[in-house]
């Protein structure tokens, strides 16, 4: 499927998948006669790019773990590291969004019970 296609199905612009596809975010895409033919792998990769990005995971960690892909099985092993790193991030940032969320539902109930003027 062509570019535009491609954009609307994963929810991204054109440039910016062109930019993933310039940075190395996602390996190179096939063309036909000079235009871009993307195939289902490519929009799942997509997706899980721009899933990853969703959380801002940085583009250094994301690049890493495109080329270590490209590499093959050989490199499971790291590929897999770099998940983990990236999940303990997510979940301490979620560890602290869920305790300021609880301060604030706590704060609001003391403001609907008149505790704070």
């Amino acid at each position: 499927m062509k570019i535009a296609e491609a954009a609307q199905k994963t929810n991204v612009t054109p440039v910016t998948l062109r930019y993933y596809e310039k940075v190395g975010l996602i390996p190179p895409i096939e063309r036909k006669d000079g235009i871009r033919n993307y195939s289902e792998a490519d929009l799942n990769w997509i997706d899980f790019i721009r899933c990853m990005r969703q959380v801002r995971i940085p583009v250094n960690d994301l690049l890493e773990y495109t080329k270590l892909v490209q590499k093959g099985t050989d490199t499971r092993k790291n590929r897999r590291a770099i998940l983990v790193k990236e999940l303990e991030k997510l979940e301490q940032e979620n560890h602290n969004i869920q305790q300021t969320i609880t301060r604030l539902k706590t704060k609001i109930t003391l403001y609907d019970q008149g505790k704070i003027k």
